[in-house]
């Protein structure tokens, strides 16, 4: 474990503590007896990280979801309400599928006008194929 002083004054350790309420009650207790102050303790959730709009675990990309990260038409809010996937998500996403994508089906010989769900199931396949 790491504990971080600064020159201001302002002591952190590395990383969260992990305590069970007894040993809690133990370390509240100890620095009273240390500081001889009141300790005003207050319970936060903490955040949730990494987890999409509904909470579910991460899922794979769909053909009719990666079609609409070729939509220009569409705004990052829109995109967000159809797929129901956070922002993040969706942005890390179009930024490996698009290029990835564009390049497949211009060696396809692929209109990109005329690009539809079966040809992105098409590229999924042979991606998934590769792997």
């Amino acid at each position: 474990m790491k504990i971080v002083y600064n020159k201001e004054g302002f002591v952190d350790f590395e990383n969260p503590v992990y305590m069970e309420e007894d040993k809690f009650e133990k370390f509240t207790k100890f620095l009273v007896d240390l500081t001889k102050e009141k300790i005003e303790v207050k319970k936060v959730k903490e955040k949730e990280r990494f987890v999409n709009i509904e909470g579910r675990h991460p899922q794979r990309w769909g053909a009719g979801e990666l079609i609409l990260l070729l939509d220009t038409k569409l705004s990052k809010d829109d995109l967000v309400k159809k797929l129901k996937r956070s922002i993040m998500s969706i942005l890390m996403q179009k930024a490996q599928f698009v290029p990835e994508f564009i390049s497949w089906a211009k060696s396809k010989g692929y209109d990109s006008n005329k690009i539809s769900k079966t040809i992105i199931e098409q590229f999924l396949e042979e991606k998934d194929g590769n792997s």
